[in-house]
């Protein structure tokens, strides 16, 4: 006997990604209790439907399972969303600027305005950021501050004022990074003094904000989100998130990674969150995952930075990494250079191989793995997020000079990872550094190509668009262990999914970056309606 449905979308075209039982693509979607109960013909659903039953008419429009990020900064950016103003996409300079100063018309003066990654110089037409007194112009009652991926963060006259760039200096940045003249600082350990200068909003205005990036993220058709943690982010960042979650306002599934919040502090602080936090601890929308991203601070390395660890840093390393499988914690660590891969990889080989099997276990980035370790990650177990950063990256000139030219086109190397059976994670790694908009992820998976159209992936390191939104839904979730409920549209999996605006799999690549999901669900419930869907589901 077919099951009641609360829901039935017809007419569509509806990619399941299934892998047998049910066909790759089908016309109708049957929920039930949050979860799907057929995914077939038309024709055969008539079965599910009883007076009860919602039917939503797709117009043939395509549809998704819901997209996960499995590498974004989500919880971090969420405190400050509503004081922050966006350049994703942004043609040149004069629209980026006009933003601002349309914030400085809606906001107190006084009040900041914070312009935080998503953007780069090489997709403006001018082909550069802006300059202090372009700031102090639209915005001279306002203190601002704007940073460029890790390169670099600029403050206007009047954030200037409130903070004293020459203090960096005594707290220990070095002297190089910072240039007080021209109210500038650069690279990560620069800006991450800089942030904690900046003033903190309250745990209401946190929650708001939160709510508010949620929101944008089920616009776009993300249903879930592993969540990195990352610099700046202590244990009081999570206030936010979870009191966003007990509103009944957290309209992602969020899976949280924790680490130490300070450089010198990881054994003591990731000591204590391994006795009193489990992992696993949470719900279906928010729960704890495990460790990461920065599991240590001395091995936390970048493109063109190489930490170069102590035998000190290495021992305590080794100790997080005991630790973790004792407490049976997932980890994903940060590693981008060969160095940084080549430690971490030999350290795990000396550890329980079938315990990091099944703790998943991963690498995030990976973009210096070369193909002899690619296959000894194979041998683990483990898996690889590689989010979509090198659209930013990629348009500086390290790729060129600092990593071997023929290489190059392989950081990291997706294709190799997926011939190696290595599970591939796809994400963005916002909000600091990149754009948050999965369509433009999923773009640069299939072309390799920057922000400016710079290619630098090579031709045979590309994903067919299948691949990539395979890496942005079911095997996402293999590494919060959920590929068995998320990620597919098949009976029994939960009804997370997006309506799109157009078809992701044959409008142009050039359209990719600019798909958006018109109707989002969770469990089948809308958490994105835009008016094409206006009224078609009970909020």
């Amino acid at each position: 006997m077919a099951l009641e449905a609360d829901v039935l979308l017809v007419n569509g075209r509806i990619t399941t990604l299934a892998d047998g039982g049910t066909p790759p693509e089908v016309g109708a979607l049957a929920v039930r209790g949050g979860r799907v109960v057929f995914a077939g013909d038309e024709r055969d659903a008539d079965g599910h439907v009883t007076a009860n039953t919602t039917v939503v008419d797709l117009g043939g429009r395509r549809v998704i399972p819901g997209l996960i990020d499995s590498h974004i900064h989500f919880v971090r950016a969420g405190l400050t969303w509503n004081d922050e103003v966006r350049w994703e996409g942004i043609p040149d300079l004069g629209t980026g600027l006009a933003r601002i100063e349309e914030a400085a018309r809606q906001v107190p003066a006084g009040d900041w305005i914070r312009v935080i990654g998503g953007w780069h110089p090489g997709q403006l037409a001018e082909g550069r950021g802006p300059t202090v007194a372009e700031l102090d112009k639209v915005a001279p009652n306002h203190p601002v501050f704007l940073q460029c991926t890790y390169d670099w963060g600029m403050l206007n006259t009047r954030a200037a004022e409130r903070v004293d760039l020459r203090r960096a200096v005594a707290d220990g940045v070095d002297p190089a990074s910072v240039d007080v003249p021209a109210h500038l600082v650069r690279g990560m350990a620069a800006l991450r003094w800089l942030y904690w200068q900046l003033p903190v909003p309250t745990l209401e205005q946190q929650v708001h904000s939160t709510a508010a990036a949620s929101a944008e993220l089920s616009r776009l058709g993300l249903t879930g989100v592993i969540d990195g943690g990352g610099s700046n982010a202590g244990p009081d960042i999570y206030r936010a998130v979870y009191e966003t979650w007990r509103r009944g306002q957290l309209t992602v599934r969020t899976r949280l990674l924790v680490h130490s919040s300070k450089p010198g502090a990881e054994r003591e602080e990731l000591a204590g969150l391994l006795r009193y936090l489990p992992a696993g601890l949470g719900d279906d929308l928010l729960r704890v995952l495990g460790m990461g991203e920065v599991v240590h601070y001395g091995v936390h390395d970048g493109f063109v930075r190489d930490p170069q660890p102590s035998a000190d840093t290495v021992a305590e390393l080794t100790e997080i990494f005991q630790a973790c499988l004792r407490e049976r914690w997932p980890l994903q660590i940060h590693t981008i250079r060969p160095d940084t891969i080549e430690l971490v990889l030999g350290l795990w080989e000396g550890l329980d191989h079938e315990l990091i099997r099944r703790l998943r276990w991963s690498l995030v980035h990976g973009e210096g793995l070369d193909s002899a370790q690619v296959a000894r990650l194979a041998r683990l177990g483990a898996g690889v997020l590689a989010p979509a950063m090198l659209r930013f990256e990629g348009e500086g000139e390290d790729l060129a000079t600092d990593w071997a030219t023929e290489r190059a086109g392989f950081t990291p190397p997706l294709r190799g990872l997926l011939d190696a059976g290595v599970r591939l994670g796809g994400g963005t790694d916002a909000m600091r550094v990149a754009s948050y908009h999965p369509f433009a992820a999923l773009h640069y998976y299939v072309t390799g190509r920057t922000v400016s159209g710079r290619q630098v992936l090579d031709e045979t390191n590309l994903l067919t668009r299948t691949e990539a939104l395979r890496s942005y839904t079911h095997d996402a979730a293999w590494f919060s262990f959920e590929e068995h409920s998320r990620g597919r549209l098949r009976p029994g999996m939960l009804a997370d999914l997006a309506v799109l605006d157009r078809d992701y799999f044959t409008v142009s690549t050039a359209e990719i970056p600019s798909v958006r999901s018109e109707l989002t669900l969770v469990s089948g419930r809308p958490t994105w309606t835009s008016p094409a869907f206006q009224g078609a589901l009970p909020g």
